[in-house]
């Protein structure tokens, strides 16, 4: 079981409607990142998504700040609005930053894939890995953390490269 900052321990507003979907029609994960500051905190993203863009909760099933700290959004069995044609399908997880050409931190990225592993665990199948992307026409979750989550999502990361041999310059190690 991994650790969830709840709703009520970040201050979350309450929806003003949810929908529930049953863990059996969950079938994806899709990992999107803010285009915020890592500093941006769950609440401030809570009052854009509900004061600017008129939606009945933060758009997001969970959250993730650099720190590793994983934030409940609208959890594991409320429809999510982040992706039109996947809010009941996918499970959507928001890295706060922007991830165009780095990736978020170690700490950010154990807790995405600790996140996963709950996620399969919860629904007990193997969910699909996607980015924003792949549900419509849009650069998030920028192309550095969309190359991460379809090579190193739900895989184990590499270990530590081999030694090198006596009188060996470099090694190169993927």
């Amino acid at each position: 079981m991994i650790d969830i900052v709840s709703r009520a321990a970040w201050g979350a507003r309450p929806p003003l409607e949810r929908t529930p979907v049953p863990l059996s029609e969950r079938t994806e994960f899709m990992v999107h990142h803010s285009e915020t500051p890592t500093t941006e905190t769950v609440k401030q993203i809570q009052d854009v998504h509900m004061d600017e863009r008129g939606w009945s909760d933060i758009g997001y099933n969970f959250l993730i700040d650099s720190n590793g700290r994983i934030y409940e959004g609208r959890g594991w069995t409320t429809q999510g609005a982040h992706c039109p044609n996947h809010n009941r399908s996918a499970i959507g997880a928001c890295v706060i930053g922007t991830y165009f050409t780095v990736l978020p931190s170690a700490k950010a990225l154990a807790s995405l894939q600790a996140l996963y592993a709950e996620a399969n665990h919860q629904t007990g199948r193997t969910l699909t890995r996607m980015g924003h992307r792949d549900g419509r026409d849009t650069d998030c979750p920028g192309d550095a953390l969309y190359a991460w989550v379809h090579s190193t999502l739900g895989h184990d990361a590499p270990g530590p490269p081999p030694p090198q041999p006596p009188g060996a310059d470099t090694l190169e190690w993927p």
